[in-house]
C-alpha cells in the first residue's frame, strides 16, 4: 500500500470520489481516522464483556438509521453509475441496497423491539442469522466492487447496456438476495443455532460464521489496499471495512452476548461504517454544486465578456470595411493619377502618333483634289486617295480613343480578353517613344493562350508602366544594346505568364522587393508609386508580380494571371505571333 508524496494526484474525471485519485490530504485524513479508531477499539476490548442495561429502543433507532442511510447511499451510487457507467459502482450500489433491506428485516425480527420474539416469530435465532447474512453480504459487495475495478475500471459503454435495465437488474438482484435471506431465517430451525435458548450467549457456530464474515471483510480491505491507484472512494471503503471488522469483533465474537458493551460499541462502529461513505458522498455533492455555481457565474461573466468583445469586433470589422473601401477608392484615384501622369510624360510621342495619320490624310486629300482638277479626270484614282483619307482618319481616331480609355476615370470592368492583343496595343501606343530612345522591342507571344479574366485597361497600365521603366532604364546607358523582349506563355494552371526583359543596368539584388514598396524609387524624378500600383493591380486579379536580375545584365519583370472564366476558342492563326521586331 503506497502513499503518494505529491500534494495532489488527480486522474481524469476527478470530479467524483470513484474517479478522483487519493491525494496527500486524503491519505493524511485516512491515517488519522485509522489511528483514532484503532485506539478506541483497543480501549473497548478491555471492557467488551461488561454487561449494560438492555435498550431494545437502541436497536430500533440503530436499524432505522441504517435503513435510511444505506438506501440513500445506494441511490447516490446508482446516480454516479448513470454518469460514469462504472460496473463497480453498480455492484457497490446493489450491496448498499441489500444492506438497507436486510437491516430493515432485522429491525422487524429483533426480539423485544416490536414483540418478545420479533414480528416474524421465528425465535431468538432469527435476528442472529440475519446479522450473519448482513455482515457477510456487504463485504461480498465490496469484494465484487474491488475486483470489478481491477478489470479496466469496470466501464460499461452505452452501446453495450442501457442505464435503466442495468439498474433494474441490480435492484432485482438485491431484492432476490434479500428474499433468500428472509426465507432462510423464517426456516431458521433448519440452520445451526447461533445463540443459547434465552438468546443471551453465543455458540460455537456463531464463532465460525462470525470468523467467515470477518474474513470476507478483511478480504475486501486487502483487495482495496492492493490497488495500484486508489481513488478517494477506495480509501473511505477501506475505513468502512475496518469499522465493519470492529463491529463484527466487538458485537459478535469478543463479547459475551446481547446488550453488553461490545454489543453497543460494535453497533456504533457499524453506524460509522454505514454513514461514512454517505457523508463523503453528500460532501462531494455539495462541492459539485458549489463548483457548478462558481462555473456558472464564471461562464456568465465570460459570456458577458464575449458579447462585449463581439460588439467590439463588429465595430472594428465595420471600421475596417470602411477603411478598406476608402483605401480601394484612394487606390483607384492613385491609379488614375498614375495613368494621367504617364500619358502626360508621353505627350510628345502621342502627338507624333496622332500627327502621322492626320498628315497622311491631309496629303492624300490634297492629292485627290489635284487629281480631280486635272484633265482628263481619273475618278478611280480619286476614289483610292479618298479611301486612304478614311483609313488614316480612322487610325487617328483609334489612337485618340485608346488614349482616352487610359486616362478617363471609370470603375473597373472585367471580362475575358486576349492578353497578346493588349500587348500589341501598348507597343503601338509606345512606338514613337521606342524609336526616340533607340530601343529594339522583340516579342515572343505564345499561340493559343487561354484568355485572362480582368480589367483590360488596368492590365494595360501594368504593361505600359513596365515597358516605360525598361525604356527609361536603357536610355540612361551610353553604350551597349537597348533590347527589350516581351514573352507570353501558358502556366501549369492554364493561366498566363507575361515576361518583360530588358538589357539595362539592372537592379541591385538587395532591392528586388523594395522596388514594389510605395514611394520607393531609384529615379531622380520618380515618386515611387508605379510598381506598387502594378503589384496591387496584379494581386487584385489573383496573380503575382515579381522581379529578377538577369545574368547577362538588365532586369526581368514577370507577372502571372489566372485563366478566364469562359473558354474563348482562339485559333492558332489568330494568336500565333512569331518573334517580331519593332524599331
Amino acid at each position: 500500500m503506497s502513499i503518494p508524496t505529491s500534494p495532489v494526484d488527480q486522474d481524469d474525471g476527478g470530479a467524483f470520489l470513484s474517479s478522483a485519485s487519493a491525494g496527500y490530504n486524503e491519505w493524511r485524513l485516512f491515517l488519522a481516522v485509522a489511528a483514532i479508531s484503532t485506539i478506541l477499539f483497543a480501549i473497548c476490548i478491555s471492557y467488551v464483556r461488561v454487561r449494560l442495561t438492555p435498550y431494545p429502543a437502541f436497536v430500533a433507532v440503530y436499524d432505522s438509521v441504517l435503513v435510511v442511510t444505506d438506501l440513500i447511499t445506494s441511490i447516490f451510487l446508482f446516480g454516479q453509475f448513470n454518469i460514469l457507467r462504472s460496473r463497480a459502482l453498480l455492484l457497490l450500489g446493489s450491496g448498499y441496497l441489500f444492506t438497507s433491506l436486510i437491516t430493515g428485516l432485522q429491525l422487524l425480527t429483533f426480539p423485544e423491539v416490536f414483540t418478545a420474539t420479533g414480528l416474524l416469530g421465528a425465535g431468538p435465532q432469527t435476528a442472529s442469522w440475519i446479522y450473519i447474512f448482513w455482515h457477510g453480504g456487504f463485504p461480498l459487495a465490496v469484494i465484487a466492487y474491488a475486483l470489478s475495478r481491477g478489470r479496466r475500471g469496470g466501464m460499461i459503454t452505452q452501446r453495450r447496456i442501457a442505464v435503466v435495465p442495468a439498474v433494474a437488474f441490480s435492484v432485482g438482484a438485491a431484492f432476490a438476495c434479500w428474499f433468500i435471506a428472509t426465507w432462510a431465517t423464517v426456516h431458521v430451525h433448519a440452520l445451526p443455532p447461533l445463540v443459547d435458548e434465552n438468546g443471551r450467549g453465543f455458540t460455537l457456530w456463531n464463532d465460525v460464521f462470525t470468523v467467515i464474515d470477518m474474513i470476507l471483510a478483511l478480504g475486501g480491505f486487502v483487495l482495496l489496499a492492493a490497488r495500484a491507484r486508489k481513488t478517494v472512494l477506495d480509501l473511505w471503503l477501506m475505513i468502512a471495512m475496518g469499522y465493519w471488522l470492529c463491529d463484527i469483533a466487538l458485537s459478535s465474537l469478543l463479547n459475551s452476548g446481547r446488550y453488553d458493551l461490545g454489543f453497543y460499541a460494535g453497533r456504533l462502529y457499524g453506524a460509522l461504517a454505514a454513514n461514512l461513505v454517505l457523508a463523503v458522498l453528500v460532501l462531494e455533492n455539495s462541492h459539485l454544486y458549489r463548483d457548478l455555481a462558481i462555473t456558472a457565474t464564471r461562464l456568465k461573466e465570460r459570456t458577458t465578456e464575449l458579447l462585449q468583445t463581439n460588439e467590439t469586433l463588429r465595430s472594428e470589422i465595420a471600421d475596417r470595411k470602411r477603411t478598406q473601401e476608402e483605401l480601394h477608392h484612394a487606390q483607384v484615384e492613385l491609379a488614375h493619377v498614375s495613368r494621367v501622369t504617364t500619358m502626360s510624360e508621353l505627350t510628345a510621342s502621342i502627338a507624333h502618333e496622332i500627327s502621322q495619320p492626320i498628315t497622311a490624310a491631309y496629303n492624300d486629300a490634297i492629292t485627290a483634289v489635284r487629281i480631280f482638277d486635272r484633265e482628263p479626270q481619273d475618278l478611280e484614282e480619286v476614289r483610292e486617295m479618298l479611301g486612304c483619307v478614311v483609313d488614316d482618319t480612322a487610325r487617328a481616331g483609334d489612337i485618340i480613343n485608346r488614349i482616352r480609355d487610359h486616362i478617363k476615370k471609370v470603375s473597373p470592368r472585367r471580362n475575358n480578353f486576349d492578353i497578346n492583343a493588349s500587348i500589341d496595343e501598348v507597343i503601338t501606343l509606345l512606338r514613337s517613344e521606342v524609336i526616340r530612345n533607340g530601343v529594339s522591342i522583340k516579342t515572343n507571344l505564345a499561340a493559343q493562350l487561354s484568355p485572362v479574366w480582368g480589367d483590360r485597361i488596368q492590365l494595360q497600365q501594368v504593361l505600359l508602366n513596365l515597358i516605360l521603366n525598361s525604356i527609361e532604364a536603357m536610355s540612361s546607358m551610353r553604350d551597349g544594346p537597348r533590347d527589350l523582349l516581351i514573352v507570353t506563355k501558358g502556366t501549369e494552371q492554364n493561366g498566363v505568364l507575361v515576361v518583360v526583359r530588358d538589357s539595362g543596368p539592372g537592379i541591385d539584388s538587395k532591392n528586388l522587393e523594395h522596388v514594389f514598396e510605395s514611394f520607393y524609387t531609384t529615379k531622380p524624378s520618380g515618386i515611387g508609386i508605379g510598381l506598387s500600383i502594378c503589384r496591387s493591380i496584379i494581386e487584385t486579379h489573383g496573380g503575382k508580380l515579381w522581379a529578377d536580375v538577369n545574368e547577362s545584365g538588365g532586369a526581368t519583370f514577370q507577372f502571372s494571371l489566372p485563366p478566364g472564366t469562359g473558354v474563348m476558342a482562339l485559333g492558332a492563326a489568330e494568336l500565333h505571333r512569331a518573334p517580331n521586331e519593332h524599331n
